[in-house]
């Protein structure tokens, strides 16, 4: 049983914990996220009703309609017979009904009260056990995005990850191979939580098995497509997932070659931090048509040249005003931090990033990685 005493921790605890700006943060940000959540079947109907009453009450309605069929139906029901009663229980003591109608209503009242407080608990303990999935998935998936790359000699790498929701579709991987050279795999999974982690894991799991056997991008970006497409990705009705990704391969003189599927491109950048090219020529994501083929892009860095990697969640991300990053803002770092050491890069991007955010989380999830060029030490 709960004490007073432990009661009297949890109040002083909550008044510490919550800052003035949080109880703002519920209506601006987190209401306003599940507000959009909750409505997304009827934006379209939104949109389309004149601005004032007619859209308000268009927006509760789906808000009521979006909570309710997320309920399960026996709760849907106890919510509807709820709300009826409590409306009796108002319309009674609103026409003045004294003594014992009073009492009737306010017992009526009370048990409504009891009775969501308990759908409340319910719907808790299903978020909880929910979490805890999650959060197991988040720690297996934590095992596959390292939190550093391996030091290779004559390559200057680093990266970043931040997932939006517990679990995340992004990847990124650097696997050093017996003859000197290096290969990469950077990613992103369609959609988020849990689907895009599964979809990142056979990713995944397909690479490591194919690069050793073959680690040139074409064959890497083969057979990542084709998994892809035996797992259902590929599958003409329902739910279909894909993988948006880089496959690169760099050899010790600074030569490389890539396959870039569905993904934003990959930024060369010289030594004055200025984007010389973008490689990638735009074609399909891997897992959404069998027995499709890949350009393959060659070049060359030169000492203190580098690439950089990231995934859609970056210029895509947006502030509280709807502004997206931008490619722009990521020139701007790249300038700035001409000749830095990848990590400093790598930091001043996320830095400047959720500066720019604000106290608004990302809606994708944000990976970056950057590879430079650098001499190799000597002997």
């Amino acid at each position: 049983m709960a004490t007073r005493k432990d009661w009297l921790k949890l109040a002083r605890e909550t008044v510490l914990a919550v800052e003035p700006r949080d109880v703002g943060d519920l209506y601006s940000v987190e209401w306003s996220e599940a507000r959009e959540v909750l409505v997304e079947s009827h934006r379209d109907d939104i949109a389309a009703a004149r601005p004032g009453i007619r859209r308000s009450l268009r927006t509760a309605s789906a808000v009521l309609y979006g909570l309710a069929s997320r309920l399960s139906p026996t709760r849907r029901l106890v919510v509807f017979v709820v709300l009826l009663a409590w409306l009796f229980a108002l319309v009674k003591l609103s026409g003045g009904g004294e003594g014992s109608d009073a009492v009737g209503a306010a017992i009526i009242l009370l048990i409504c009260g009891g009775l969501l407080l308990l759908l409340l608990a319910m719907e808790l303990v299903d978020k909880l056990r929910f979490r805890d999935e999650l959060v197991m998935a988040r720690e297996l998936q934590a095992d596959l995005v390292p939190d550093t790359l391996p030091e290779v000699p004559g390559w200057d790498m680093a990266a970043f990850n931040r997932v939006a929701n517990t679990v995340g579709g992004d990847i990124y991987e650097v696997t050093p191979l017996p003859d000197g050279r290096v290969s990469l795999l950077f990613g992103d999974a369609s959609g988020h939580g849990m689907a895009a982690g599964l979809v990142m894991a056979v990713a995944h799991t397909a690479y490591r098995l194919q690069v050793e056997s073959d680690p040139s991008p074409e064959a890497v970006t083969q057979a990542l497509n084709r998994v892809l497409c035996r797992t259902g990705a590929c599958r003409p009705r329902g739910a279909r997932s894909f993988f948006a990704g880089v496959t690169l391969l760099l050899a010790p003189d600074g030569s490389f070659t890539a396959c870039v599927a569905g993904h934003p491109p990959v930024l060369k950048v010289d030594r004055a931090g200025t984007i010389v090219a973008k490689i990638g020529q735009g074609s399909y994501p891997l897992g959404v048509k069998e027995g499709q083929t890949y350009a393959v892009e060659t070049g060359r860095l030169e000492e203190g040249e580098l690439l950089l990697l990231h995934s859609d969640g970056l210029p895509e991300a947006r502030d509280a005003e709807g502004r997206e990053y931008g490619d722009v803002r990521i020139s701007r770092v790249l300038s700035r931090m001409a000749g830095r050491p990848a990590a400093q890069l790598v930091d001043d991007l996320q830095l400047e990033l959720f500066a720019f955010l604000g106290r608004v989380p990302p809606e994708d999830d944000v990976s970056i990685t950057a590879v430079r060029r650098v001499p190799v030490p000597s002997a």
